[in-house]
């Protein structure tokens, strides 16, 4: 039924854009916490300051760090 009104209301796009734009921030975050040893909140401080100090999209740092962790052998 809500997935009927979602549709509908044609937010179904949207919140599956921002689901998917945000799968690879929580795997960044995650990474780092087991990597560094650290919160969730550091985790994603970290991924803020590097955003803002390369001046790209948090989102993209977050993909580029699960991209290398996932080739690495």
């Amino acid at each position: 039924m809500i997935a009927a009104h979602v549709t509908h209301l044609g937010l179904s796009d949207d919140v599956q854009r921002a689901l998917s734009q945000r799968a690879p921030i929580e795997q960044a975050k995650g990474m780092l916490m087991a990597t560094h040893r650290i919160d969730a909140d550091a985790a994603f401080s970290l991924l803020v300051d590097r955003s803002q100090g390369t001046n790209r999209k948090l989102r993209d740092i977050a993909q580029e760090l699960v991209d290398e962790a996932s080739t690495e052998s």
